[in-house]
């Protein structure tokens, strides 16, 4: 209902019940301008349905997106001085490395077998559900098998001249780090080709007038988490050790695979022939 504003002021000031009309009237009127300003700013009404990002069906994406910046926050201590409190060589921390980034030129695959391969009836979640349980159990596996106590200050040998950082017993060796390295980083970037391609897929829905605000923001996400994980993981690590940078990192993944399993997807969708996406 319409409420004429001077009508309102206009009323005489004598005290009404609770559940005068006038009042009722008005409450409603309020409550419901201030839902529906809240709804459009979640759920801009210019979008279609599939591109509002905010509803429950959608809300995958942008969490994988905000996952994504989140775990490349994390990781940076990890790949910069566990090594070292490893005891890891220069040229082993180079290759360790070039090992966490190594999964990111299988995207293309990644795709590929998405776009040809559907499982259970679905292209993109149970890839991405995959994803992020091996980025998970990955990181686990050093979590149960492990120590991760970093060595305690002097503990260096110095058999020929140069300091060399003794490794805790029971600490990972570089090889297995690396290893699970190699793992964590292939359910990473198989999740975020997930994402990437979830979006190309709802971008082309978007109006014309909005058109590449969906990726811009799902982008903007992924900035959010790695600007607050960054700082945030150092310290961390600075603090208390790795033991708890590689408790996160092992937990994080886990939050989202209940919102994978809400996510909207077309299922038995046609898959077009190979050769034609080639």
């Amino acid at each position: 209902p319409t409420i004429d504003t001077m009508e309102v002021e206009m009323q005489p000031l004598t005290s009404q019940p609770d559940d005068s009309p006038l009042e009722s009237v008005v409450a409603e009127h309020e409550s419901k301008a201030t839902g529906d300003w809240l709804e459009d700013f979640l759920n801009p009404p210019d979008q279609p349905r599939s591109c509002q990002l905010l509803r429950p069906e959608n809300i995958a994406v942008p969490l994988c997106y905000l996952l994504v910046g989140l775990l490349q926050g994390l990781t940076s201590p990890l790949i910069n001085v566990f090594p070292k409190d490893l005891g890891a060589s220069q040229a082993q921390q180079t290759t360790e490395s070039a090992v966490r980034s190594l999964p990111a030129t299988f995207k293309l695959l990644f795709g590929f077998l998405s776009d040809n391969l559907p499982m259970c009836g679905f292209r993109r979640k149970p890839y991405m559900f995959m994803g992020w349980l091996l980025s998970c159990l990955s990181m686990v596996s050093l979590l149960v098998f492990t120590n991760l106590d970093i060595p305690p200050p002097g503990s260096r040998s110095e058999g020929d001249g140069t300091p060399e950082i003794i490794a805790v017993e029971g600490a990972p060796s570089v090889g297995t780090f690396s290893v699970c390295l190699l793992v964590f980083g292939t359910g990473f970037w198989m999740a975020d080709v997930m994402g990437d391609s979830i979006v190309d897929e709802k971008a082309k829905l978007e109006p014309e007038a909005s058109r590449g605000s969906l990726q811009s923001s799902s982008y903007s996400y992924r900035f959010f988490g790695q600007m607050i994980a960054a700082p945030f993981s150092t310290y961390l690590y600075s603090a208390v050790g790795p033991y708890y940078v590689i408790l996160l990192l092992s937990f994080l993944p886990l939050t989202i695979l209940p919102f994978i399993f809400m996510l909207g997807e077309i299922r038995n969708a046609p898959v077009a022939p190979t050769a034609k996406q080639c």
